[in-house]
């Protein structure tokens, strides 16, 4: 009987060994705070214009021109957010850098004019089943094309 205890004791010792080394396999630390958590940029295609992280960029249905320190083009985008707040987005970092809305039309097709300097930035807006698609159309008044110099 005595064999009988002792194999009984080990067994439980061992069981409560693995239990306390499988329980500490699954500790977590303590979780991060989401501000501490690694939070991925804005893009920044055009200089002066941030595209959100949550917006995809479709490269093959976009084109930017750039020359003499200027940006210029169209940037097709898609991703899952809600319109108001793609509006909301675009309103308070374009005036931050330096864009004044001009107009601004809301509906299932949303439409946004900015101005800055020799530019104009349409940003139009649709609403989707699934996405939210938004074009962003930067663009030179006909003023500056008509004054670049020659090549």
């Amino acid at each position: 009987m005595t064999i009988r205890k002792t194999m009984l004791r080990l067994a439980m010792v061992g069981v409560a060994l693995l239990m306390t080394a499988s329980c500490a396999m699954f500790e977590k630390g303590p979780a991060k705070p989401e501000s501490a958590q690694k939070r991925l940029p804005d893009v920044r295609e055009f200089d002066d214009v941030l595209i959100p992280r949550e917006m995809d960029i479709h490269k093959e249905s976009s084109a930017i021109y750039r020359r003499e320190g200027m940006s210029a083009g169209l940037l097709r985008l898609a991703g899952r957010v809600e319109t108001n707040s793609l509006m909301r987005y675009f309103q308070n970092n374009m005036t931050n850098e330096g864009w004044r809305l001009v107009s601004q039309f809301r509906s299932p097709q949303s439409l946004m004019i900015f101005q800055k300097g020799n530019r104009m930035a349409v940003i139009a807006i649709e609403d989707g089943d699934i996405e939210t698609f938004a074009d962003v159309w930067v663009v030179p008044m006909n003023e500056s094309i008509d004054n670049l110099p020659p090549k």
